[in-house]
């Protein structure tokens, strides 16, 4: 068989589209001795996944797995589900910063604003008073929206928190099971 035919079909096998047949033409040609140079790393491939000699599988393995994965699959539905949390951290840290400098603008706002009706004259302070009175309660009402947009951001930042613990140990354990099996095969 021509080696282009052989690619052809390599190609076909990653993209899951050979037949058994076609496969076992593939092996067949990978187990000969007249193998093309540029297709070693495949022969090498076919060979380690037809081997014929059977894996032994510790005892218990399945249950262990099994075990493994009904822990994580509920601690998975107590967290709550959300992508990798650096990009929202930071997201969540630059709104929060952008919210605490608005809430210390209205505040200082506040504060000069208080200071320059003692510099008024007496005239000019019992007219800024009556427009006051109004805005008071807009202004009261908007740092109250404000500590509650501070607190609600405080919560979420710990549950972000939490979550991201989570996963860092999710990602550990799951890394050190993958480590092993690799260290296993080696």
């Amino acid at each position: 068989m021509k080696t282009s035919e052989i690619k052809k079909l390599v190609e076909a096998f990653y993209n899951g589209e050979t037949t058994i047949e076609e496969e076992k033409l593939l092996l067949s040609y990978f187990q000969g001795e007249d193998v093309a140079e540029e297709l070693l790393k495949e022969k090498d491939l076919f060979l380690n996944l037809y081997q014929s000699e059977s894996i032994d599988v510790p005892l218990h393995l399945e249950a262990k797995l099994d075990t493994l994965i009904d822990e994580l699959a509920a601690k998975e539905k107590v967290k709550v589900t959300l992508k990798p949390a650096s990009k929202k951290k930071y997201i969540l840290r630059w709104a929060g910063g952008i919210a605490a400098g608005i809430a210390i603008l209205i505040t200082a706002g506040i504060y000069f604003n208080k200071q320059e009706k003692t510099t008024m004259t007496p005239i000019a302070q019992t007219i800024d008073k009556t427009i006051d009175k109004a805005d008071e309660q807009k202004i009261k009402e908007a740092q109250e929206a404000l500590v509650l947009l501070s607190s609600k951001f405080n919560k979420g930042m710990d549950q972000l928190a939490l979550v991201s613990t989570n996963l860092d140990k999710t990602n550990e354990i799951l890394n050190k099971t993958f480590n092993r099996k690799k260290d296993k095969e080696s």
